[in-house]
């Protein structure tokens, strides 16, 4: 989604004449009509039609500063950020005294330069921003917050930590979103969350137009070292619509999902929690909605996590918009026992920010809760988050999980292997060019983390 900030300034830019001096006034107006196109497709969100209007523009003035910008914009709203900071570069080179960039050009040359975490880049650019916009406007906009988080990451990188995440496994990643790991069983049998062709039904959704996701179950084959999917184990439970896994307990006899069925099906009201008990491991049958009152409302619920065996008694935690109007996506909580669910109640606000937290995961002795915030201090989009359960019985404020794990772009679905000093988490990552979410592990050994052992 772009910002309010990023579409009214750029709008502006349309007011302005596109006469190329060394074309001659037929290409002149085909360029104009094809570029204010291209504007008017990337404003109503058409990413994909907008791109080819401004490839046909480019076909006749490649080196207008503008049109740069514009094929900038979309490739970065594509996550092609090498591709788009190619094209901001050429917008850079092929500007003009007379025609000074404005905010809007300044702040996606940030935006860009911090997702490929050429984070001084992304600095001096959101600088000038900053400076072009005013103290307060750049304030409102969280211009002052990017220029925070790249300086955040600059000062933990100086304590000589680098990332040490791996990736999972070459033959599950691919330039499709995979998400949501889960490693049971040893460590035999890996369930994830995928948006593919493959999906069930295989049907795009409209309002991005990409596949609806399913959930995935893939086996480790001793002989090739890595995992194969079993794409028949979820062909009776994955849905037209929505599908994700988000928590199965050791012996594969529970677990939870969010549901949220298409259109043509519409058994859920929004994006449902579900459950799914069985007697044998992992011999599961279509999972069943949650009743329990103030779980599942009209708004979304998602990312539902429980504990097992923890002293204090089970404990649920997931996420909801409920509260969408004031504080965006909101962890709530509850207890969970064989007479079902109690009573729901948010997270207190040092967790719950006002904007976004998601992806819960909590230790199986719920000492630990892990989840991701696109608003506690971090160093871009989405970062994880811990916090301990302290001897009172409240939970501890927040800490980043550091530069050893997090990124300048998402990371989610945080959870720990058992009986492994080992992680698997979702991180947003390149691949040809393009980047998308893919599975990783991290080896906790040496890793300063309470967690750890």
């Amino acid at each position: 989604m772009k910002t309010f900030l990023t579409l009214l300034v750029l709008i502006t830019l349309t007011m302005s004449s596109f006469a190329q001096s060394k074309l001659n006034s037929k290409e002149r107006s085909n360029f104009n009509r094809l570029l204010n196109k291209g504007i008017e497709l990337f404003n109503a969100e058409r990413t994909n039609d907008a791109l080819e209007s401004f490839k046909k523009a480019e076909a006749i003035d490649p080196e207008s500063w503008k049109l740069n910008f514009w094929l900038a914009n979309c490739h970065y709203d594509l996550m092609g950020f090498l591709t788009a900071e190619i094209y901001i570069n050429v917008a850079k080179k092929f500007i003009t005294e007379h025609d000074d960039a404005d905010a809007a050009f300044y702040e996606l040359e940030g935006k860009i330069n911090h997702r490929i975490a050429k984070v001084d880049e992304a600095i001096a650019a959101y600088k000038k921003t900053a400076v072009l916009l005013g103290p307060k406007v750049a304030l409102d906009y969280g211009i002052n917050r990017y220029i925070e988080q790249c300086e955040l990451m600059i000062r933990d990188k100086k304590q000589g930590v680098d990332v040490k995440r791996t990736s999972l496994s070459k033959n599950i990643n691919s330039l499709n979103d995979e998400y949501a790991p889960l490693l049971v069983n040893g460590g035999r049998t890996l369930f994830f969350t995928s948006r593919r062709p493959e999906t069930t039904g295989e049907n795009i959704n409209p309002d991005d137009l990409r596949y609806f996701e399913d959930v995935y179950r893939a086996n480790w084959n001793e002989s090739t070292k890595n995992f194969e999917i079993d794409y028949s184990f979820f062909k009776e439970i994955n849905t037209n619509g929505f599908d994700a896994m988000s928590y199965i307990n050791s012996n594969g006899t529970y677990a939870l999902m969010t549901v949220n069925t298409s259109s043509a099906e519409k058994t859920t009201k929004s994006s449902d929690l579900f459950e799914i008990i069985s007697e044998q491991p992992f011999v599961w049958e279509a999972p069943a909605v949650i009743k329990s009152k103030g779980i599942n409302t009209d708004y979304f619920e998602g990312s539902a996590t429980t504990t097992e065996g923890a002293s204090e008694g089970e404990i649920l935690v997931f996420t909801t918009d409920r509260k969408a109007d004031l504080t965006g996506l909101d962890l709530y909580t509850c207890t969970r026992s064989e007479n079902g669910f109690g009573e729901v109640s948010a997270l207190p606000k040092h967790i719950n920010s006002p904007g976004n937290e998601t992806t819960p995961w909590l230790s199986p002795d719920g000492k630990f809760l892990f989840f991701s915030s696109d608003e506690l201090p971090g160093y871009g989009d989405y970062d994880i988050f811990y916090c301990t359960l302290k001897e009172d019985g409240t939970w501890s404020n927040p800490m980043n999980l550091g530069p050893s794990i997090n990124t300048v772009n998402n990371d989610t679905h945080f959870n720990l292997i058992s009986g492994e000093n080992k992680a698997v988490y979702a991180s947003l990552a390149e691949q040809d060019g393009f980047y998308s979410y893919d599975l990783f592990q991290v080896d906790l050994n040496g890793l300063n983390f309470p967690f750890a052992k």
